[in-house]
């Protein structure tokens, strides 16, 4: 999994890091991640970063609960008669 190291001009902010064998091996459970922590993981070659996976800003999926409140309309009652008479047969 990925390993915690200090980006140069930022020392405060932390960054994870992985080889690009391990990105290869590993890529869904980085990006599991990426999205859960929203920190970005930078890939090594060699100890030296060449690529940077970072979370997309603005693509939180909106919770399902209540999330069609207001966009039914009601036309009309179902339930009361509508004072027709129905019979068996009736054409």
């Amino acid at each position: 999994m990925p390993t915690a190291a200090k980006s140069g001009s930022h020392s405060a902010s932390i960054s994870a890091s992985v080889s690009v064998a391990q990105a290869k091996a590993d890529l869904s459970a980085i990006l599991k991640g990426v999205e859960k922590k929203h920190s970005p993981v930078t890939i090594l070659r060699r100890g030296v970063p060449i690529a940077q996976i970072v979370p997309c800003q603005g693509t939180a999926i909106p919770p399902l609960r209540g999330s069609m409140a207001g966009t039914a309309r009601e036309l009309g009652d179902i339930v009361s008669p509508l004072g027709i008479e129905w019979t068996v047969g009736d054409e």
